[in-house]
């Protein structure tokens, strides 16, 4: 038998068996439930070496996961007690040490939090980083996104917006047109 069959068959017990609410392994005082605490442990061993692998594979894949993990934990319900636990995770993946620890690099910081709040310009660099973290889609009408398309602040400068990449946003020139037209009416 191949190992996605086994994978498979352990995985669809175990689901039946939450399913049931742990009456499969209960029934019967099963073999299973005498080895919990060991299945426990060896499935955590195996999702610690996952991650580990996953990491030497591919770096910037698993820090972009763990990221991404700690924040949906940060909106799961969770007690005092995990919280405490997993409050310095949350610090290693958030803030100024999410950038520098997480694969980019000095200039990218320096491009990403360039350009005061008092000139409109926005640098060709900082306008492409912004289209190509939208994947080079118009962030209103969601169409692809044109040689001549252009960048607008979500706050504007005007309001106390900046020119950092976080208040900037890659629209086509029909969507910035309608928007700052409605915007100066």
């Amino acid at each position: 038998m191949k190992i996605e069959s086994i994978i498979l068959l352990v995985t669809s017990f175990f689901v039946a068996n939450t399913y049931y609410e742990g009456k499969l392994i209960e029934k019967g005082k099963l073999f299973i439930k005498s080895y919990k605490k060991y299945y426990e442990i060896t499935f955590y061993c195996f999702l610690g070496l996952c991650f580990y692998l996953l990491v030497r594979k591919s770096p910037n894949q698993g820090k972009h996961m763990l990221m991404q993990a700690s924040n949906l934990v940060k909106f799961a319900p969770v007690d005092k007690d995990a919280m405490s636990i997993l409050n310095p995770i949350f610090n290693l993946t958030t803030g100024a040490s999410a950038l520098s620890s997480f694969g980019v690099s000095p200039q990218e910081k320096r491009m990403m939090h360039s350009g005061g709040s008092g000139k409109r310009s926005v640098s060709e660099t900082k306008k492409k980083w912004v289209a190509a973290q939208q994947n080079w889609h118009c962030a209103n009408c969601k169409s692809q996104l044109q040689a001549h398309f252009e960048v607008d602040h979500k706050i504007r400068l005007d309001q106390g917006g900046s020119n950092n990449v976080d208040n900037l946003v890659a629209l086509c020139r029909n969507c910035h047109g309608e928007k700052t037209s409605i915007e100066n009416l």
